[in-house]
């Protein structure tokens, strides 16, 4: 893997847009921003605060929908 984490980032960002899709890859957009953030404090922390914010967005969504709420 690159030494600047570029990857990391790219795999980030792939599985945040996938949550939108299905909520689990949000597991995995959290644990690429943790990683991500040994490289680049303060845009590791920005991602980590998006995927957060998407993966929880999505998960309330989807459970709404299953509840038939929405």
């Amino acid at each position: 893997m690159e030494k600047d984490g570029k990857a990391l980032k790219v795999w980030a960002w792939i599985f945040i847009v996938l949550t939108i899709i299905a909520p689990l890859f949000a597991v995995g957009s959290i644990i690429c921003s943790i990683k991500y953030k040994k490289y680049d404090e303060a845009k590791g922390s920005k991602l980590l605060m998006i995927a957060i914010i998407v993966g929880v967005t999505m998960f309330i969504i989807n459970f709404l929908l299953l509840l038939g709420i929405r």
